[in-house]
């Protein structure tokens, strides 16, 4: 069975490099296809593509991943958004989750001791109250935990969102800063702007 298979992969990759085309070096190397009439030209194109290789380079480098950004925002609500520089909307993120788990904390802790006395409780009046109690406190705390439920996956859809501004604002900031250098060495040389 190993020697029909290796046969057949053999077979193909031989048919596959009698199948290709001749190389026409002729076409590939008229320089006139790329607007290149003369060296000055050539030389023009040369700089741009490196200018683009830096520029995208140095974006790469400093890009920042998006799901690792969610990441960080699933574990620290308003961590991601701190660290695309949106400082006021982390803050206010991790604010608004430590209110509402400290208030849903609150509720559900008050819940509990209102029903231990209920639990505790001889006279029917008692037995109402505290059950009334504990299950308002109980019924408050879940909505505050379902509001701390909801504004967590808003953190994190909306690090999403966030990250992908700061990439796409990135890359232009970055095309800003190498045109407004004011030296710039090339392989032409120096060139200084005033």
């Amino acid at each position: 069975m190993k020697k029909i298979f290796l046969l057949i992969i053999i077979s193909l990759s031989l048919f596959k490099i009698y199948a290709q085309a001749n190389f026409d070096i002729t076409a590939f190397a008229d320089t006139l296809k790329y607007n290149w009439s003369n060296t000055e030209t050539r030389y023009a194109f040369r700089e741009n593509l490196e200018f683009k290789k830096s520029l995208i380079n140095k974006y790469e480098n400093e890009i920042l991943s998006i799901p690792l950004n969610m990441g960080k925002s699933m574990i620290i609500p308003g961590w991601g958004h701190m660290h695309t520089e949106d400082y006021l909307r982390g803050q206010i993120l991790l604010s608004s989750e430590i209110l509402l788990a400290g208030t849903s904390y609150f509720l559900y802790d008050k819940s509990m001791e209102r029903y231990d006395k209920y639990k505790k409780a001889d006279q029917i009046d008692a037995i109402n109250q505290y059950y009334s109690e504990a299950n308002t406190a109980y019924k408050q705390a879940t909505l505050a935990f379902g509001l701390f439920a909801l504004v967590w996956a808003y953190n994190v859809y909306d690090t999403y969102i966030v990250t992908e501004q700061y990439n796409d604002e990135l890359w232009v900031k970055n095309i800003q800063k190498e045109l407004d250098k004011k030296i710039t060495v090339t392989p032409l040389g120096i060139s200084v702007k005033f």
